[in-house]
């Protein structure tokens, strides 16, 4: 990043050898982000400070170039990685004067472009990163067009952590500040909080119930021009005008030494913060000197945090270099094919660390970036760059995402928002959907005269609700006007949707029973991918009953006449399959994290748990003494405890009006947890759940998802 390595680190390399991070070939799957909290998160530092000529910047090749007004090319370069531009289209690519081994060109991104920055955006959502603080470099502020171009990059931020369902937060750095120019955060977040608003968004990152600021470059003894004194005043400012403030403050800020001054007025800013982030690139050098640095510094930093009652945020790095950039040697602290980024984690998670900041998403210039980087950089006329040693390019994503699963492991937020217990429902039925809150209360109400028949609903990351009904699939937002409307001939008897589910990329998997076919739909309703299915028989309403794509890329099928699960490819072969008994009828199929496979059957009133050898593992039934009777198990929801939230639907049930548990929670040692009662559907006190043509309170309960808990279990 920007900040300078300490000079008095011996340049030396210790052998190590650990066992390297299993990464799975799959995208990690992203939970939503609960913009309410610091804790429990894995962010990034975003810098989107890449500027190319033609990108209507006016700043030339900034920050990848030396010289930003002359060519980029060889001889005038500062970074040490080279991105992966693979995916990006070609508004998103600028020719650069660096030539590959076939003689091509090398291409390069600006973050001055819109699409690149969604892009990113989206790529922390694929492999759950949480979010990015956007670093705001206080010494350009001034500069009317530096100025601008940040402005734009910070709208293009915003609106990727809107699309993408990521946290943001503004970072602003210190360094280049001259005396008395502290002030100038000041007079800029007075301008972003009020006229930009940026705070008011739903996902600007929030914590201890406000929202967060980020002022990097407090303390370091590198003889700073501006003041400690500046710096108190500016935390003290933000804190009486309603933020949350986090400080990055040297690694030995606690002992003054180092990279630290020694003057205990650092010690009062950081009691005035609310999170205290302690740099450390170039603190250590190897996996060795990590696991030692988090014994040595982080746990008592953050014994002191703690009696101090602050959050401690410590920061990893993925490997260093800067050769281009001020002539040091190439991969100056080697990433050891992420041996010594996953070392850091692991001693952090091991330290009680609640969160994670890992430095940086995009920084080429210094060899920290984690996102997408090429293993065949242009080289051909004198470029000389590091590489990710030949592992995939999304390799450290995967590791970032990773990450964040220990960190959540690991949630005990301060915050009263997160004390809560229970669950939050979104519940499909016959004619309309509703959301319930932890004491089964409706907050959300949505009918409309087009749809019957929800057998699938699921509330996205951006809020908005996508459902499948019987002529198709639709997306609406809490104000419940139509997004995006997907449609099948309006044919009763003939055509019918029986699921659906999003996919990463803004996709919708479609199973179209009318058709026998398996979709993946994008935002402009344009079929990616069709898949035509096995016969499931003569009645559209009774071939298929839902469809899910797997982490690894199959489809599972419930074909409920044919009384069997189908694990398809995307060519349409059957790859697996489960025969079920004669009284079966599947109603879905859920591939568990362990390769297990869960169905719940309608018509045996059973729910069954397969191994892939066919053997049954676990199985919920009548014989079960719950204290109510087990009707049809319709939709379900696997929580990340392993506990499963049932729809006990009376569709079509004898006597079903009489049935009082309508879905409830249930462990692996069969405990039930808690009800959703007929009671609590017709207590709807403002607006009564009815349906069109009984006039009664529906009971006839379809799909169910608890809000917060992983898509790939429902």
């Amino acid at each position: 990043m920007k900040k300078c390595l300490d000079l008095i680190i011996l340049f030396f390399i210790i052998s190590v050898c650990i066992t390297r991070p299993a990464v799975a070939q799959t995208k990690e799957v992203s939970a939503p982000v609960d913009m309410r909290t610091l804790t429990g998160k894995v962010m990034v530092g975003y810098q989107g400070w890449f500027n190319c000529e033609g990108d209507g910047g006016k700043l030339g090749w900034k920050h990848w170039a030396q010289n930003r007004k002359k060519p980029f090319g060889p001889g005038n370069v500062t970074v040490d990685l080279w991105p992966d531009v693979s995916e990006l289209d070609a508004d998103e690519r600028f020719a650069t004067g660096f030539q590959h081994a076939d003689g091509s060109m090398a291409d390069v991104f600006s973050s001055a472009n819109r699409k690149t920055v969604l892009r990113h955006f989206r790529w922390m959502r694929d492999y759950g990163i949480d979010g990015a603080f956007l670093q705001r470099f206080a010494a350009g502020l001034t500069s009317p067009v530096l100025h601008q171009n940040k402005d734009k990059v910070l709208s293009h931020v915003r609106e990727g952590a809107k699309q993408s369902g990521r946290a943001y937060a503004v970072m602003y750095d210190l360094s280049g500040l001259k005396a008395g120019q502290v002030k100038w955060v000041r007079d800029d977040w007075s301008q972003l909080r009020d006229q930009r608003q940026v705070t008011d968004d739903a996902t600007y990152l929030h914590h201890e119930g406000k929202p967060l600021v980020a002022v990097w470059g407090i303390g370091f003894s590198d003889n700073r021009p501006y003041s400690l004194g500046e710096c108190f005043e500016l935390v003290k400012w933000l804190k009486s005008s309603g933020c949350s403030v986090m400080v990055g403050v040297p690694s030995f800020w606690r002992e003054g030494r180092r990279d630290a001054v020694n003057d205990p007025l650092l010690h009062e800013i950081i009691k005035a913060a609310d999170v205290i982030s302690p740099w450390t690139i170039g603190r250590y050098r190897s996996p060795d000197e990590a696991a030692r640095h988090a014994t040595r510094v982080w746990e008592p930093d953050q014994r002191w945090c703690q009696s101090a009652e602050l959050d401690f945020l410590p920061v990893v790095f993925p490997g260093f270099s800067w050769h281009n950039l001020h002539g040091g040697k190439l991969d100056q602290i080697p990433r050891l094919r992420g041996e010594f980024f996953w070392s850091q984690i692991t001693a952090a998670n091991q330290a009680g660390c609640q969160m994670i900041y890992i430095a940086m998403f995009d920084e080429v210039d210094e060899g920290t970036a984690i996102f997408k980087c090429t293993n065949t950089p242009p080289t051909a006329n004198g470029g000389k760059f590091t590489t990710y040693e030949g592992l995939p390019s999304d390799h450290y994503l995967k590791l970032a995402g990773r990450a964040g699963k220990l960190f959540k492991d690991k949630y005990v937020s301060k915050s009263p928002a997160n004390k809560k217990t229970g669950h939050r429902l979104l519940i499909g039925y016959g004619e309309g959907l509703l959301e319930l809150d932890e004491k089964n209360h409706t907050v959300w109400h949505y009918q409309n005269p087009e749809i019957e028949l929800v057998y699938d609903a699921w509330k996205l990351e951006n809020g908005n609700i996508l459902f499948s009904h019987r002529f198709g699939v639709r997306e609406v937002n809490t104000a419940k006007e139509t997004v995006w409307d997907f449609k099948v001939a309006r044919e009763k008897g003939k055509q019918e949707i029986n699921s659906c589910q999003p996919l990463k990329g803004g996709k919708t998997l479609i199973l179209d029973c009318g058709n026998q076919k398996l979709l993946e739909v994008n935002r402009q309703k344009k079929v990616t991918l069709s898949i035509d299915l096995p016969d499931g028989g003569k009645n559209p309403h009774n071939r298929y009953m839902q469809a899910r794509k797997t982490p690894e890329g199959t489809y599972l099928i419930s074909y409920r006449d044919k009384k069997k699960i189908l694990e398809l490819n995307a060519d349409g072969d059957v790859v697996w399959q489960y025969a079920l008994k004669d009284n079966d009828r599947p109603f879905t199929a859920i591939r568990l994290a362990n390769g297990r496979t869960l169905v719940p059957n309608i018509t045996s009133n059973r729910i069954i748990e397969i191994a892939p050898d066919g053997k049954t593992t676990w199985e919920l039934n009548t014989k079960d003494d719950l204290g109510f009777q087990i009707l049809y198990p319709v939709g379900v929801h696997v929580r990340k405890n392993g506990n499963l939230v049932v729809i006990n639907s009376d569709y079509h049930y004898k006597k079903g009006i009489n049935n009082d548990v309508q879905a409830f929670e249930i462990n692996r040692e069969k405990q039930v947890l808690w009800k959703l009662m007929k009671a609590d559907l017709e207590k709807d006190g403002k607006v009564p759940v009815v349906e069109r043509g009984t006039k009664m309170p529906s009971h006839h309960l379809l799909s169910i998802q608890v809000l917060g808990e992983p898509f790939e279990l429902k």
